[in-house]
């Protein structure tokens, strides 16, 4: 019985030892901006002024027609990280008042990374209201696919929801 593991038995463990998990989720979020429909789009399509409103944003710069750089700080869980990476801008119609954005950002650090398609709706309810659709289609890779679905979408909804109460918020000040 000795050697109690071979040498070959060694090599027979799945390889590499830590998998890269992919998880994909959807969310949707719907809101009521205090403001018209064109002083809401105009906030929603000047990029660094719109992702100031999403908490943990640190920096935005352009890079670039319709990109942008982004790092955003978050913990999700017991994990802390900082994204890095590019906001895209892949369409936008003002009027039919939709945009399409991609985001792709990582941590290697952490060994993780994210990427989202989202679209943004803006329909006018009445003169100093605006309904805002999010909807947000993330694939979550490396450590951070890991966890489990209800920690990151708890996560990823409380975003977007204080996105858009910041956004609100940003637009009944009258800075909008």
């Amino acid at each position: 019985t000795w050697p109690r593991f071979s040498p070959a038995a060694r090599w027979s463990r799945p390889w590499p030892r830590y998998r890269w998990e992919v998880s994909s989720l959807k969310i949707e979020i719907l809101s009521d901006v205090p403001a018209s429909r064109e002083a809401t789009w105009a906030l929603v399509m000047d990029i660094p002024k719109a992702a100031s409103c999403i908490p943990g944003i640190k920096d935005i710069t352009p890079d670039g027609e319709g990109k942008y750089q982004a790092t955003l700080q978050a913990r999700v869980g017991p994990m802390g990280m900082n994204l890095s990476g590019t906001i895209t801008v892949l369409s936008q119609d003002a009027d039919a008042g939709e945009a399409y954005f991609l985001v792709e950002a990582n941590d290697r650090r952490v060994g993780s990374g994210i990427k989202t398609n989202m679209s943004m709706k803006v329909t006018a309810k009445s003169a100093d209201e605006t309904e805002l659709e999010i909807i947000a289609d993330t694939t979550f890779m490396g450590r951070l696919g890991e966890l489990g679905q209800p920690l990151i979408r708890r996560k990823a909804r409380n975003t977007l929801e204080e996105f858009s109460k910041n956004l609100s918020k940003l637009l009944s000040s009258g800075s909008g």
